[in-house]
């Protein structure tokens, strides 16, 4: 028997939710293992129909709360450049999402299993952030000014 969800069911979360929850909660309530089941599994939708390109000619929703959400993890992992603006390079940008996206995932299954890591997955997706910040601006790739 395979585990099933009824996408339908799980409602919508976009960037103004998010932002509510930042609003309530500050930021770490949009870490993967602050947020509730319905909006983790949301974000991970979202973000494998962004790996992917699913979506982007027929009904791509902008409001989707995926790339937000990578762009600010992103600015707290000291992603700002000069002018206090998000600088990335869109190879760094890339390797968040798939980083934020196994980050999801894993803590999907952690609950899923009913399993309490010792390290929370919050604390090493900014620690994984970080190291490609530092990574990307050590081999000087040309950075996008958010």
């Amino acid at each position: 028997m395979m585990l099933r969800l009824e996408k339908a069911t799980l409602g919508q979360f976009g960037a103004q939710d998010m932002m509510d929850l930042i609003t309530s909660g500050g930021w770490k309530s949009i870490l993967p293992d602050a947020l509730e089941d319905k909006k983790l599994l949301l974000i991970s939708e979202q973000l494998r129909d962004l790996l992917s390109g699913v979506g982007w000619h027929e009904d791509y929703d902008p409001a989707s709360a995926a790339l937000p959400l990578a762009l600010l993890l992103l600015s707290k992992a000291g992603a700002e450049g000069p002018e206090g603006r998000l600088a990335v390079s869109m190879e760094t940008l890339q390797e968040s999402l798939y980083l934020l996206s196994t980050a999801i995932d894993r803590e999907i299954v952690n609950r899923m299993l009913q399993r309490n890591d010792a390290t929370p997955i919050g604390g090493g997706l900014l620690e994984g952030l970080q190291l490609l910040v530092l990574d990307s601006r050590k081999n000087a790739q040309p950075s996008v000014h958010i």
